[in-house]
């Protein structure tokens, strides 16, 4: 079995190659259709997950894969081992004509995301990681381990993260009680990026999201010794439950509290 790194830097490959595919479209910005949920999704959406679904029937076959347009996958558990795609994390930004959308693989296993990729098209950046987090500007294989994060200094208040499209008065009042110096407000799973190198500390999410919003982000944060903890203040697990593949509400942490 290959190792969750080299997994990981698959993983990559495929989120770049499906990024190229969605930076093309961003061009034209395709309109957008409604789905049952009111979420939307573009030609873009369906475009980028069939470049998906493809490589990884060759890079990785055999393991299921729950991916965000993909309906037909929803009914499935996953099993043991499985793959969480969202192939445009943000189509509001995107829409919007924003570089904060992005592609986001994980491979969960037993529960746990193990590895996991990000990319940004526009700025052509990735980061993966299994059990070290690398990150790349163009080419993959130029990647190198992230730089240690960066740490606040005693006493220094933490920076909050925020969603541009998804907040409510819960979040708001749980950002207000965190005591945060500032409150960065942007889309899609880009925000673990913020999280990862220290630029900020928590992430409150109140609001609905899917497991495969979530998954690649996760796992490159718990790389790092973060990581996203329910209510229960337990690291999520993933898996279809009683509400499908929705994923519960949590506090995203770039360093799991002590």
């Amino acid at each position: 079995m290959a190792s969750s790194d080299a997994l990981a830097a698959a993983l990559a490959e495929i989120a770049r190659t499906a990024g190229r595919v969605l930076a093309q479209f961003q061009c034209s910005r395709p309109p957008a259709e409604m789905k049952a949920d009111q979420s939307p999704v573009t030609e873009a959406d369906r475009a980028s997950e069939a470049v998906i679904l493809q490589a990884v029937a060759v890079a990785l076959p055999g393991i299921p894969v729950i991916s965000e347009e993909n309906a037909e996958s929803h009914g499935a558990d996953g099993g043991r081992e499985f793959l969480l795609v969202d192939p445009l994390d943000g189509t509001r930004a995107f829409l919007a004509g924003t570089p904060d959308f992005c592609v986001s693989i994980a491979l969960v296993r037993d529960g746990m995301p193990v590895a996991g990729a990000l990319h940004a098209p526009m700025a052509d950046e990735t980061w993966w990681g299994g059990t070290v987090v690398r990150h790349a500007c163009g080419s993959i294989a130029d990647g190198a381990p992230l730089p240690p994060r960066l740490l606040r200094a005693p006493g220094e208040k933490p920076v909050a993260l925020a969603s541009h499209f998804h907040g409510n008065a819960e979040t708001e009042d749980l950002l207000a009680r965190c005591g945060a110096s500032r409150i960065i407000r942007m889309s899609s799973a880009l925000k673990f990026v913020k999280l990862l190198t220290g630029e900020a500390d928590l992430y409150p999410r109140r609001t609905r999201t899917m497991q495969w919003d979530i998954a690649g982000g996760d796992a490159l944060l718990r790389a790092l010794g973060g990581g996203l903890l329910g209510d229960d203040g337990q690291l999520l697990c993933y898996g279809r439950g009683a509400e499908g593949w929705a994923a519960p509400c949590f506090m995203a942490y770039g360093a799991l509290p002590r």
